[in-house]
């Protein structure tokens, strides 16, 4: 654990989340005052009520001819230690309306029924403190709990596309989940259990000095031997509980893996070894769990060894010092309820101190994610983008994942209302190189241009407002049909909704559901076909309505009359608007005004698909490949 922040730290972090619910705070320690003044209520009356059995007790003795000892002499010297016995009652006769309320007590525990009258008034008391408290605790706790998922939802969308491709699915989810839930019992502490217990805690102490200075002494003196074994455990909570957390995201990864690829499990017959898979990496969790819990149950046990030793001496020193005749019976029996009060707050503050350790590993994790520098964003002097009047320029760009070059020396114009194809292998970079436009990703050199101005240079919300994108990899929310063709403008009415969808052909299959654009399309769409979903896809770039278009394999998942259909919107759709396509079939971009060829991240060939043919190049080579001849139109 060596270089990781403390838990000190990361509780003054999960703190400064309080503030703004500063007057939830404040009404959860009002409560927390209340209720912990109240049970010095009962505790006051511990005396009493022994008091009175014993005089019960004496009276019945005497009344049957036993003799009772005269109780030795006190030997008690005024000015001894019980100075600081003294000097506690004292202060508290001097506070506001003590004297009488001592009297009021006086005059009216004559009785156990005037006692459990008292105790009877007392309990009011103890509900509504105890509500206020613990309602305005529970709600601050939930505003702090929804702060930090909408912080770490902030933090997450913003980061570019190589932050999730570098990051498990599994992880992220569970940082979100797992890792928030964990945190939560830390969050319990600091917000409660930090201000009440010790509150509890001096209450308890308060009113064993009050009752016996000597024996609260020997309690005080006890505290290192509760501290020392909770220190030593903490360290391997927190070490463990982080290792349990990292297995918890194994077992949600697999668990989305499987799931996602539902499909592929069935059609292989690989029920068995995603089962055997799923059961190692629970085996692990598990192993970690009981690691963790190991060591919280000693922390617990040693805890409730020395408190059961610290009873048993505190036992043998009252009835030591009633033989010496300091305290009383109905003193002892005080000292005993005051002791057993303040030693709640000690184990609940102790156990805390575990799961704190435990929940610092959650916590580690969460701030992780919040601390994670947003790698693209807008420059502090970044412009606004009216409109596209020139086009778009790739200048010397050069792009790589981690170590490994993607894109080399990229150079071309893209001019207004040109159409643009990007060709070439799998691998060569043409998804890459689109994903700058956008700004998925910033290049690493060069730089890449719209009308002249740097992407870095323009505000990323304003450039995005002209660009639509429909991918390879077709992605449907799961709500209805007419929300996910409004993802592109969410203003849009009913109408315009249904005229991007004729455009893209899809609106005579929607209007035969049985509710129409209300449709809900399933997790994915998997309620829709490829080509459904990708028509649907289309039709959202159709209702952008945006002035650069970036098309990747737009029409891959169609049959051939619906690409024939969809080509023909599509193309238009492009008249007037910077088009970038990556197509795999050349035949749908045989009439681009520009088609880029690239190979292993360069530019080998750029022209039209005329020129490049005749160039005997790289492009006429892919050609030659899909239909085993020179065509102008193949079929």
């Amino acid at each position: 654990m060596a270089g990781r922040p403390g838990v000190f730290k990361y509780s003054v972090r999960f703190l400064r989340f309080a503030i703004p619910h500063a007057w939830l705070a404040a009404m959860a320690i009002v409560g927390m005052a209340a209720f912990a003044a109240t049970n010095a209520g009962y505790l006051a009356l511990v005396k009493p009520v022994i008091s009175t059995l014993t005089e019960q007790g004496s009276r019945e003795s005497a009344g049957k001819g036993v003799e009772l000892p005269e109780p030795p002499p006190s030997t008690q010297d005024p000015l001894s230690g019980r100075k600081l016995q003294k000097r506690l009652k004292e202060r508290l006769k001097a506070l506001p309306g003590a004297e009488t309320l001592r009297t009021f007590v006086r005059e009216h525990t004559d009785s156990l029924a005037e006692l459990g009258l008292l105790a009877a008034c007392l309990a009011p008391l103890l509900f509504i403190s105890n509500y206020v408290q613990e309602y305005f605790r529970a709600r601050l706790l939930w505003s702090v709990v929804v702060d930090i998922r909408n912080q770490m939802c902030d933090r997450l969308l913003p980061q570019s596309l190589s932050y999730f491709q570098d990051r498990r699915s599994g992880d992220i989810i569970s940082r979100l989940t797992n890792d928030i839930n964990t945190a939560q019992n830390a969050l319990t502490f600091l917000y409660g259990d930090l201000v009440l217990q010790p509150m509890m805690l001096v209450t308890g102490l308060a009113m064993a000095v009050y009752f016996s200075w000597e024996l609260a002494l020997c309690a005080v003196v006890g505290i290192p031997a509760v501290v020392i074994p909770i220190r030593i455990y903490g360290k391997r909570v927190r070490k463990h509980g982080r290792e349990s957390l990292e297995r918890l995201a194994d077992l949600t990864d697999e668990m989305n893996q499987m799931f996602q690829g539902i499909r592929v499990v069935k059609a292989f017959k690989m029920e068995a070894e995603e089962r055997n898979e799923f059961g190692a990496i629970n085996a692990r969790h598990f192993r970690q769990v009981m690691k963790a819990a190991r060591a919280r149950t000693l922390s617990s046990s040693t805890t409730e060894l020395i408190f059961g030793v610290g009873v048993a001496l505190l036992l043998v020193a009252g009835g030591y010092i009633i033989a010496l005749g300091r305290i009383t019976t109905g003193d002892l029996g005080g000292f005993m309820a005051a002791a057993w009060f303040a030693v709640r707050p000690v184990k609940r503050l102790t156990k805390c101190y575990t799961v704190l350790q435990e929940s610092a590993a959650g916590a580690e994790r969460i701030f992780e994610m919040l601390d994670h520098e947003v790698q693209i964003k807008d420059d502090p002097n970044a412009v606004e983008l009216p409109e596209i009047r020139q086009g778009v320029s790739f200048k010397g760009v050069g792009f790589a994942y981690n170590a490994d070059p993607v894109l080399v020396d990229i150079t071309f114009d893209v001019r207004k209302g040109e159409v643009a194809a990007i060709v070439g292998e799998s691998g060569a970079g043409k998804t890459t190189l689109l994903d700058l436009v956008p700004r998925f990703y910033d290049p690493q050199a060069g730089s890449v241009e719209v009308d002249g101005i740097d992407l870095r240079r323009i505000q990323r919300a304003s450039l995005l407002d002209h660009i639509a994108v429909v991918t390879q990899q077709t992605f449907l929310f799961n709500r209805s049909i007419a929300d996910n063709i409004r993802s592109g403008r969410k203003s849009a009415t009913l109408g315009e909704v249904q005229e991007a969808a004729k455009v893209a052909k899809i609106h005579d299959f929607v209007v035969s559901l049985p509710q129409g654009y209300d449709t809900v399309v399933g997790e994915l769409g998997v309620k829709l076909s490829g080509g459904q979903r990708q028509r649907i896809a289309i039709a959202r770039a159709v209702l952008k309505n945006a002035a650069i278009l970036i098309l990747d394999e737009a029409t891959s998942a169609l049959d051939s009359e619906s690409e024939r259909q969809v080509q023909e919107a599509l193309n238009n759709l492009m008249q007037g608007r910077t088009t970038f396509v990556i197509a795999h079939r050349l035949s749908t971009i045989q009439h681009a005004d520009k088609i880029v060829v690239l190979k292993a991240g360069r530019i080998v060939e750029m022209g039209t698909h005329a020129q490049l043919l005749a160039a005997d190049g790289e492009y006429r080579r892919l050609y030659q490949t899909q239909f085993g001849g020179i065509g102008g139109n193949p079929a």
